[in-house]
C-alpha cells in the first residue's frame, strides 16, 4: 500500500469520525452531591425511630455524571421518541460514613442487666464507596426544561432506580474491652459463640436503589437538585454484624440518603 492510499484511509476515518459526532444527539452534564445518610442496620431496635431514622445518621458526598439521550438545543423539526425526552442516565461515585450505636428499649437507663451494659458499650462505624448508575424518569420533557425555551418551567421532578457496586469497611468497638474477647459483645454477636456473627473485614457487595427528587433551574447552564434515595444492600455485613440464627435478623442493611446537588451542562 503506497502513501496515497494511507492518506485516503486517514481522510475516510476523519470524515467518519466527524460524521459520527455530528449525528450524536446526546448531551452531557457533571455535578456533585452531598447530604445526610440514615443507616438502618443490626445496630438498634426494629421499628424504633431513632434506630432507623434519627440516630445512626452520617454524611455522604459524591461526583455525578449525566448522559441525556437527546440534545438540549431545541430544533422545531426534530423527531424523537418519548424515551429520549423523559429518561436520562446518571453515573455516580460517592462515599458515605456513619457512626453506629444501639437505641431503643433494651438500652434504656433503667435497664441494669449485663446484657444492657454490653449493648450501651457497643459501637460501630460503617464506611462505603459506591460506584454505579441510576436511570431517571422525568415527568417534564428534558428538552423543554434544558433548553430554557419555556421561562415558567422551573421544576423537573423525577423518580429513579439504580444498581451499584459497593466497597464497605466496618469497624467494631466496645467500651468494656476488646470486642473479640469472650463476653464483651451481646451474646448473639459474640464471635466466640458464633464466629460469623461479627467481623470487621472489608468487602464488596452490590445494592439496588429507588429514589425520588426534583431539579430546579439555577442558571442558563446549571440546576440544583434534591433527592431522597433508598439503598438496599445485597449483604448484611455492611455494618459488620450478622447474627444468622437470630429470627429477628430478617433483612440486609439499608440506608436512606437525602442529598442536594449542583449540576452543570457541558453541552
Amino acid at each position: 500500500m503506497n502513501k496515497k492510499h494511507y492518506h485516503i484511509i486517514l481522510l475516510l476515518i476523519c470524515i467518519n469520525t466527524f460524521n459520527s459526532i455530528a449525528q450524536d444527539n446526546s448531551s452531557h452534564e457533571i455535578g456533585f452531591i452531598t447530604g445526610s445518610a440514615s443507616f438502618t442496620t443490626d445496630y438498634g431496635e426494629r421499628n424504633h425511630f431513632k434506630s432507623n431514622v434519627g440516630g445512626n445518621v452520617g454524611t455522604g458526598f459524591g461526583l455525578i455524571y449525566y448522559l441525556n439521550f437527546t440534545d438540549y438545543r431545541y430544533r422545531w423539526n426534530e423527531r424523537s421518541s418519548y424515551f429520549v425526552h423523559h429518561f436520562r442516565l446518571r453515573g455516580e461515585l460517592s462515599y458515605m460514613t456513619a457512626k453506629l450505636d444501639h437505641f431503643g428499649e433494651w438500652v434504656q437507663d433503667y435497664r441494669t442487666t449485663p446484657e444492657a451494659d454490653k449493648l450501651r458499650a457497643h459501637h460501630g462505624k460503617a464506611s462505603i464507596f459506591n460506584v454505579g448508575t441510576q436511570l431517571e424518569f422525568h415527568w417534564v420533557d428534558i428538552v423543554d426544561f434544558g433548553s430554557r425555551r419555556i421561562p415558567d418551567l422551573k421544576w423537573s421532578p423525577y423518580v429513579s432506580a439504580g444498581l451499584f457496586v459497593n466497597f464497605y469497611n466496618p469497624t467494631i468497638s466496645s467500651d468494656i474491652g476488646d470486642w473479640k474477647e469472650p463476653g464483651i459483645l451481646y451474646p448473639k454477636w459474640d464471635p466466640n459463640i458464633d464466629p460469623a456473627a461479627a467481623r470487621d473485614t472489608s468487602g464488596i457487595t452490590m445494592s439496588a436503589t429507588l429514589g425520588v427528587g426534583t431539579r430546579h433551574k439555577l442558571g442558563e447552564y446549571s440546576d440544583i437538585l434534591i433527592e431522597s434515595r433508598w439503598q438496599y444492600f445485597f449483604s448484611n455485613y455492611v455494618d459488620g454484624l450478622n447474627s444468622r440464627p437470630d429470627p429477628s435478623n430478617k433483612y440486609n442493611d439499608w440506608l436512606l440518603w437525602v442529598h442536594v446537588g449542583y449540576v452543570y451542562y457541558l453541552n
